[in-house]
Parts: C-alpha cells; sequence; structure tokens
C-alpha cells in the first residue's frame, strides 16, 4: 500500500444470514462454529477492521444472536472501525440489498438508479464461514478492483494456489469444486465488490439465488433455461461446458472434462454475465487463499479444525512484511507469489 496517496476506503457487509437456503453444518448456523476457542465470524470481523481499506462493516444476520455472540467474545463495535448490526431478511440478495440501503440511509422506494447520488458507491461484500481470512489479502482484492471501469468484480482463485489445502499423508483437507473455464479452473474466492445500483438486472440476482442449491438435474436445467438461456440463448453453450465439465472432473475423466473447458473462455462468460445482469461484470484473479477455504460441511469444519493453526501460520508465509502485531504491507506481485 502506497505511503505517497491514501487508498480509498469502502463499506463492507459481512453476510451472515439464517434463512432456509443457508447451509448448516452439524445443525448449527456456521458464522457460530468455533475454532481453537473462537467463533468464526470473529476471525472475519477482526479481519475487517484490521484491513487499511475497510470503512464501515455492517454486519447482517439474527440481530439477536450476532448481538449475543459478538458482545460475549468482547468485540468492540466502534474501534478500530464502527460496526453495525443489520437484521436479516428472506434470503441472501435481499440481505445484501437491504443491508446497502442501511448503508447509505435509503429505502428502495426512494431511489433513483439514474439520478441517485450512490450510484456509484462500491461495497464489499464478505461470508462469514472463511476463517483464514486475512487483512492483507482484503486490501490486496480492494486494490486491485477496477471501479471505475466496472460494477461487479469477483475474486477469483486459482486451482493452484489451493493444492496445500487439499487432504494429504492421512491429514484431512478442503477439496472444492472449481469453475472449469478455457483460460484457467478456478474457485470463486468470496470477496465480491460490487455497485448494487449499477445492476440493472436485479430480478436475476434473486432468480440465481432461487436456484442456487443445484443438487439435482431438474436444478440444473431450469437455471440455465430460465437465467441465461431465456434472453440470450446463444450463452447457453458457456453453462451447459461449466456443467459438463465440473460433471466430467467429479467423475475423474479429465480428457472429458477438458474437452468442455473449451466451451467457456473467461473474457466471453465474463460479457455473458454482464449482458444478462445489465451491468459490467469482470472477474479477478487474486493470490492468496483465504477467502477461498469457506466451510461448507461438517467435514470441512472438521478439517479446518484439524489444521487450523498449519494453515494459519502457511498462509501468513505468503507476506513476507506479516509480523505478530500488525499485517497491513505494501503488496507486489513478486512478494506474493505463491511457493
Amino acid at each position: 500500500m502506497s505511503s505517497e496517496s491514501t487508498p480509498k476506503k469502502f463499506d463492507a457487509i459481512l453476510v451472515a444470514g439464517e434463512g432456509e437456503s443457508s447451509y448448516k453444518v452439524y445443525n448449527q448456523h456456521k458464522a457460530f462454529l468455533k475454532i481453537e476457542g473462537k467463533c468464526i465470524i470473529n476471525y472475519v470481523l477482526e479481519t475487517l477492521q484490521q484491513a487499511d481499506s475497510i470503512k464501515d462493516i455492517y454486519v447482517v444476520g439474527s440481530k439477536d444472536s450476532l448481538t449475543k455472540t459478538l458482545v460475549e467474545s468482547g468485540i468492540d463495535f466502534k474501534n478500530p472501525k464502527p460496526i453495525y448490526i443489520v437484521e436479516q431478511h428472506a434470503n441472501l440478495f435481499e440481505n445484501i440489498w437491504n443491508t446497502f440501503l442501511v448503508s447509505i440511509g435509503a429505502k428502495e422506494t426512494e431511489l433513483n438508479l439514474v439520478e441517485s447520488k450512490y450510484k456509484e458507491k462500491a461495497v464489499l461484500i464478505v461470508p462469514c464461514d472463511s476463517p483464514l481470512i486475512a487483512p492483507y489479502e482484503v486490501d490486496y482484492f480492494i486494490q486491485k478492483c477496477d471501479v471505475n471501469n466496472y460494477d461487479q468484480i469477483l475474486g477469483l482463485a486459482s486451482d493452484e494456489i489451493l493444492k496445500p489445502f487439499y487432504p494429504k499423508d492421512g491429514k484431512p483437507g478442503i477439496e472444492m469444486d472449481c469453475l472449469h473455464l478455457k483460460d484457467k479452473k478456478y474457485r470463486i474466492n468470496n470477496l465480491h465488490m460490487v455497485k448494487p445500483l449499477k445492476i440493472l438486472n436485479r430480478k436475476y440476482i434473486r432468480k440465481m439465488y432461487q436456484y442456487r442449491y443445484q443438487r439435482n438435474i431438474k436444478n440444473v436445467v431450469i437455471f440455465g433455461l430460465s437465467l441465461i438461456g431465456k434472453d440470450h440463448p446463444g450463452n447457453l453453450k458457456f453453462y451447459i461446458g461449466l456443467q459438463l465439465a465440473l460433471f466430467f472432473s467429479k467423475l475423474n475423466l479429465p480428457s472429458l472434462a477438458e474437452l468442455f473447458r473449451k466451451w467457456t473462455p473467461q473474457r466471453e462468460f465474463e460479457k455473458c454475465i454482464s449482458k444478462v445482469l445489465g451491468t459490467r461484470f469482470i472477474g479477478l484473479e487474486t493470490p492468496l487463499p483465504g477467502a477461498v477455504l469457506d466451510i461448507d460441511n461438517d467435514k470441512d469444519y472438521e478439517a479446518m479444525k484439524a489444521r487450523f493453526k498449519e494453515w494459519e501460520k502457511y498462509i501468513a508465509s505468503l507476506n513476507p512484511h506479516l509480523t505478530a502485531a500488525k499485517g497491513n504491507p505494501v503488496l507486489t506481485e513478486a512478494e506474493l507469489s505463491v511457493k
């Protein structure tokens, strides 16, 4: 981070809702699971409080549960960054949208996409279940976000940087599904910079969350036809290519997975998403893995508990300027190269 100029700061929305579609681990909300005696959400909050690029922090979820947990854990709601608790709504989309409205002090009926003074306001969306996320990772991502030319920036991590976290040598690990794009295989890294008022087709985002858990072929087909194929049928090939590449990868048929990867060039896919959502969308590859390592099930939670200290130390080693007291370094590509 340059000492010659003050970096722009962004509000962060930390999503911790407990809606019907949210994943549970051991029948418990993931935010309140404990690792090394600390709730997962506390790790994420502390990271956001330490990140130089973050201004105010809005946590959306069950207000009573969140307030009780954070007060009991000694979280300071005022320093070093203000923390505001926002009551949850029906689903993830509504949680983000309504929390954004809270952050600008507006109601939906008051907003006009064309005239609003908040049209260019971008916020960072962060999940509650990535305990290894680091302050310098947040700062790096925000520094690289081109908010002048894009309205939605989705963090991506190459599958190569995730290999140290796979099961190995009899140790448990976390191995996640990837986006099989023609250029490279990526995992969504859970950091998302967005200008909510610059997404014209927000109705499609609502539909996306309706089918976000695509665990059967029916949901896969419905999602593709209703969202991507309805208005832009020519773009269905991208969606079909992604699904088939993932399917054959799970069957351990790499040659077929490689074949269907070619259907989805990254830039063409980004243009497809931009058209569907009526915005300017791009993916941003980052070299740091902490935000990627979320907890989706009981097995992932057990792996995270078993190897937390080991992984925490490894992630810290990726930034040579990190110290025990504070780690908000000047970041360069060479320094962040993954071993």
